[in-house]
């Protein structure tokens, strides 16, 4: 017979487990952008997406989300720094807003995802411009945006199933 206390560590270790699967996942799919015909190359920022859905209903440290965007600057061979830095702008703005957030509906969680995607595609096509010292197009950033934000919802279903896997009483989840 398993002590209850194994069990309760399995279960804890296999939820996290679930979490960290999930996240890598997002991880390396931020970090390698897509080919598209006639649009180029794109990233949709799934990172962001996970940053943005967790700070609503589960925050993660800053320094961890700090972390990940210095992980995923030297995968995805950006300006060091620079998804640190919009990674935890997005969060702390997110966080700011998160008890408004909680009681709101999908459409108006998918709304604010759309203005911090945008916002987040903004100050990153500013820091090209600025370490480039040559403007920069728009169009990726742009189109970036949009692509993440139509993606939102097909990354909430993951997602979710993590966080109700995460929560104590599964029947309690919002």
């Amino acid at each position: 017979m398993t002590p209850v206390w194994n069990e309760s560590f399995l279960r804890i270790v296999g939820r996290w487990g679930l979490a960290l699967i999930v996240l890598f996942f997002l991880f390396v799919l931020s970090a390698f952008p897509f080919r598209i015909a006639h649009l180029g190359e794109v990233r949709p920022v799934f990172m962001l997406m996970a940053v943005y859905y967790w700070t609503i209903l589960r925050p993660v440290p800053p320094l961890a989300v700090f972390m990940v965007g210095l992980a995923l600057d030297l995968l995805s061979d950006y300006t060091f720094g620079m998804n640190a830095l919009i990674l935890v702008a997005a969060q702390w703005l997110t966080g700011s807003q998160r008890k408004f957030l909680l009681g709101q509906s999908f459409l108006v969680i998918w709304a604010g995802f759309a203005l911090i995607a945008l916002g987040a595609g903004t100050v990153q096509w500013l820091l090209f411009t600025l370490f480039n010292l040559a403007l920069v197009p728009a169009k990726p950033m742009l189109i970036s945006v949009v692509l993440s934000t139509f993606l939102f919802p097909l990354l909430v279903l993951p997602l979710s199933a993590v966080h109700k896997a995460l929560a104590d009483d599964p029947s309690s989840v919002a």
